[in-house]
């Protein structure tokens, strides 16, 4: 299906699209992906003006080049706006006109309104829930840390779904929901983690399928609760995130099966519930300090790991 466009406003949906952004922009994404909420593109164009459209999702954009920007959110104009990766907010629906006269590089991240109704459901009323555009001056090291780590991770590991995307994907929308919201959130506090029971449930659930592509939302539900809240009190239990903490249980399960050597690498990558064979090579090191076909080789030397 092609995304839809109205008399002389283009709409930029990236479910009916994911290279919807080619309406507005001369040149194809350098890296894009779509996910079932959110979608991730990483852009270099020539000079251009993108003319008026609107997005579908709210999107946040860091602009990473040091590129001067003219720039129209719903009527409201800015000029020659430049910094070092300066963030703009559009919130979904806005009526949007970007310009520049020199090549530019830039990723951004949109997200589903959904997305911000669902992280927020303990944090503000759902009908109150409401983002306040922002032009690209934007300084905040926390969305710049984001996006940077976001891009990152979906070249090294080559996935658009995984915990540690997930927990990313949650940070950044509560920040954004108290720091760019209509009406501020206050972020309750919990000092004792996670009941035990419910710790105990999702630690023996995780075990039972560290093999799958486990994500945050599904664990959460586990216990019923929000992405956001899961996750802080899922650290203040164990004093690791969810994704470290299946990462460990992974690379435990991957020292057993080295053991045995019944299996290759890469059966074993998968086995575990890695991504790929470089995805399960780097995490195996970072926690042991070795590869996997290091330890496997003392294994079959019989020395003790």
């Amino acid at each position: 299906m092609a995304p839809v466009t109205t008399s002389t406003v283009t709409v930029i949906d990236y479910h009916s699209s994911p290279e919807a952004s080619n309406l507005v922009l001369p040149k194809p994404a350098i890296r894009q992906i779509t996910c079932k909420d959110w979608h991730f593109e990483t852009q270099r164009q020539p000079a251009h003006d993108t003319g008026e459209h609107r997005h579908n999702m709210s999107l946040i954009t860091m602009v990473t080049s040091k590129t001067p920007i003219n720039q129209s959110i719903d009527g409201q104009t800015q000029r020659n706006l430049v910094g070092n990766n300066n963030v703009f907010i559009l919130p979904a629906g806005s009526l949007h006109r970007c310009n520049w006269r020199q090549d530019i590089e830039f990723m951004c991240i949109g997200l589903d309104a959904h997305v911000f109704i669902q992280e927020g459901q303990e944090l503000v009323n759902p009908d109150r829930i409401e983002l306040i555009p922002h032009f690209a001056t934007v300084e905040d090291p926390l969305i710049q840390g984001i996006l940077l780590t976001i891009k990152d991770e979906l070249i090294t590991s080559g996935i658009g779904s995984n915990l540690f995307i997930d927990q990313l994907k949650t940070t950044l929308v509560t920040h954004i929901l108290r720091k760019y919201g209509v009406r501020k959130v206050q972020i309750a506090t919990y000092a004792d983690g996670l009941p035990r029971h419910k710790l105990n449930h999702v630690l023996d659930y995780i075990r039972e399928n560290l093999s799958n592509s486990l994500g945050l939302e599904e664990l959460a539900q586990q216990v019923g609760m929000s992405q956001f809240y899961f996750s802080r009190l899922f650290k203040q239990s164990l004093l690791i995130t969810p994704h470290q903490y299946v990462i460990q249980q992974r690379v435990e399960q991957a020292k057993l099966l080295l053991q045995k050597g019944e299996l290759s690498l890469a059966e074993i990558a998968l086995e575990c519930g890695f991504a790929n064979q470089g995805h399960f090579n780097r995490h195996f090191k970072q926690l042991t300090g070795a590869t996997p076909k290091e330890i496997a080789r003392m294994y079959k030397n019989g020395k003790n790991v």
